[in-house]
């Protein structure tokens, strides 16, 4: 079976308990790239298993995060590049959805739509929630944002990708299910809430 043209960088830092789905999902794309912050748990060892790209990323506090850093790094075999968390599931319709969308030469980039759980309990109320993390390379890049005065996250969370061109939107959802129980949750995003520094 021929592999779908794209790449998709996977961003973690300790996600061995997400990542083994996340990366059994894309067996079918030509490139597959983990992009790893040292990981301290088991998330390299899963990602050699798989057999993709491993990449360490250490942020120097400065332009570029690990996103950019990326982007303008390493060597990406692929005309589209797709940004995929660890906590985030492709389904077959989506796959099929978005080997069609990229054929068309007039667009650059695409919106890309979730479908949320917490706890393994689909959060059907507020707003929509969907990314533009799909794009042509050479067409994108992620906006720069001055936040030292309030973040200091190793990767892009709030910056939004530039596109240089037309944008669509793939309309099948990827699953957005974190599987780490509820304790790691919190441990990971209080020293956020807090202010304090901390990476992903």
């Amino acid at each position: 079976m021929k592999k779908i043209p794209v790449t998709v960088i996977v961003p973690v830092k300790n996600e061995e308990a997400n990542l083994p789905h996340c990366l059994r999902l894309l067996r079918n794309f030509d490139q597959v790239m983990v992009i790893d912050s040292n990981s301290t748990d088991a998330t390299t060892a899963i990602a050699e298993k798989f057999g993709v790209e491993i990449h360490q990323f250490k942020w120097n506090g400065n332009f570029p995060k690990k996103r950019n850093w990326a982007l303008r790094n390493l060597v990406i075999n692929n005309e589209w590049v797709f940004f995929l968390d660890a906590d985030e599931y492709i389904t077959k319709e989506f796959e099929d959805e978005l080997k069609e969308k990229i054929k068309d030469p007039n667009m650059n980039g695409f919106w890309i739509n979730f479908r949320n759980y917490f706890m393994n309990k689909q959060l059907k109320y507020g707003d929509p929630f969907k990314k533009l993390a799909l794009f042509r390379i050479g067409k994108g890049e992620y906006e720069q944002i001055l936040e030292d005065s309030w973040s200091h996250l190793d990767m892009e969370v709030h910056e939004h990708p530039i596109i240089d061109g037309n944008v669509g939107s793939i309309n099948m959802p990827v699953i957005h299910n974190d599987f780490k129980n509820l304790e790691l949750i919190l441990r990971a995003i209080m020293p956020i809430l807090l202010g304090k520094p901390n990476v992903f």
